[in-house]
């Protein structure tokens, strides 16, 4: 996975970050219509209810699993040589799930965040730089600048995957006792650090020759 090139254990890393995905995509199944009502829904009370909440609510569930599953081939430079056609329509997928999907959806939610202030800010940071580095990439892609587009689409996947990321650190501190209100906001905003981490240390290590990604990698 490009994400983890020039790692000593990238295997490994990507085997644990497709593995969370599929975790994730899984797990957002208990909202599909069934005889119960999620923990999450219960929580969010007379908010629930409202129909345009609601609506945004599953544009970002629907929107955000589409960019897990549509991003990981994205995110093999192997993908991209071995069909340019297919990396491009999972590519204007991805991009339109983010942009009309999930990252507006998540802003329209994000004022009602858990987690309070804090929480609000943490969601609405996330949502608009990942919006952003997906616009740039696609403005760049079409302009013809590849070693751009690999960098914010880079920016916009590890943004993507501050979603597994949060709950993987939310289950981990739920299992050293820490309280539910702090467990949410802590997990949150290093959910967030860990995917500008991610991603910037990438740009750094591969920024002098970026366009050559596509074909060592």
């Amino acid at each position: 996975m490009v994400l983890y090139s020039g790692w000593r254990a990238a295997k490994w890393w990507t085997i644990v970050t497709i593995a969370l995905c599929a975790a994730t995509v899984l797990s957002n199944t208990i909202y599909l219509p069934s005889g119960g009502t999620p923990r999450f829904l219960l929580e969010k009370g007379w908010l629930a209810h409202q129909a345009w909440w609601r609506t945004a609510f599953y544009f970002h569930v629907v929107g955000a699993s589409i960019c897990l599953i549509a991003g990981i081939p994205l995110m093999f430079a192997g993908f991209a040589r071995w069909s340019p056609q297919w990396h491009r329509r999972l590519g204007y997928l991805y991009i339109n799930a983010v942009l009309w999907m999930a990252a507006p959806a998540g802003l329209a939610m994000a004022m009602f965040a858990k987690g309070g202030l804090f929480g609000a800010l943490g969601f609405t940071l996330a949502g608009c730089l990942w919006w952003r580095s997906t616009w740039a990439g696609y403005r760049e892609i079409r302009a013809g600048d590849l070693p751009a587009h690999i960098r914010s689409m880079v920016r916009s996947y590890a943004w993507a995957l501050s979603a597994p990321a949060f709950r993987a650190i939310q289950m981990g501190f739920y299992y050293v006792g820490l309280a539910d209100e702090p467990n949410y906001v802590v997990s949150l905003w290093l959910s967030i650090a860990a995917s500008v981490w991610l991603s910037e240390s990438f740009v750094r290590r591969r920024q002098p020759r970026a366009a050559l990604v596509v074909l060592t990698s």
